[in-house]
């Protein structure tokens, strides 16, 4: 998974596969399959140990709207800190590099990033269901927009912006949301 998370399908070889895992090529093979199923198993790999925590935790947060959005994006900021995992989202990562893969792979990527805006949505609704926004909000195009936000945040990351830099990102991404009835003291 690191391997082809820090060089991208496209630049990953089944020698650097093999280089990664000290496996022999044949038994790599054997064991993993070609390099489509072993990027398969390494998406499906990355999103139980990452992509999914994340997003669980904002889809039951019990914070008020803004605190969860703020949290999920600092989430994706903060995830890879202290962990030895490469820089950057995986999945973004080889979204913008998948020229040479198959069909099936780009798909796979993009039914993540969907899991990902779904999770998105699924929180404003919430938000929308317990008067935290406008009923009339469109929480599709604000569902959107923070999947790719949470994107952008860690493509910026790993192009190099500050922490006080992304914060900032965060802050202005925030102030997109439309305000609600008042629920007393949102402290986001």
């Amino acid at each position: 998974m690191h391997t082809l998370w820090e060089q991208g399908y496209d630049r990953t070889s089944m020698a650097d596969l093999v280089s990664a895992t000290g496996m022999a090529k044949p038994g790599l093979y054997a064991n993993l399959g070609d390099k489509d199923e072993i990027f398969q198993k390494a998406l499906r790999l990355y999103q139980e140990e990452i992509g999914a925590p994340l997003i669980k935790d904002l889809v039951h947060s019990p914070d008020s709207l803004k605190q969860s959005l703020r949290t999920a994006l600092r989430g994706v900021l903060h995830a890879q800190e202290g962990s030895g995992l490469p820089e950057g989202c995986f999945i973004i990562n080889n979204i913008f590099s998948c020229s040479a893969q198959s069909e099936h792979l780009k798909q796979a990527l993009q039914d993540l990033n969907v899991e990902r805006r779904n999770a998105f949505l699924l929180r404003l609704k919430r938000a929308q269901t317990e008067c935290e926004l406008p009923a009339s909000t469109d929480i599709n195009a604000i569902a959107d927009f923070f999947a790719g936000q949470a994107a952008a945040i860690s493509s910026m990351a790993q192009a190099g912006l500050s922490p006080t830099e992304l914060e900032r990102m965060i802050d202005v991404s925030l102030s997109v949301l439309p305000a609600g009835p008042a629920r007393g003291g949102d402290q986001g």
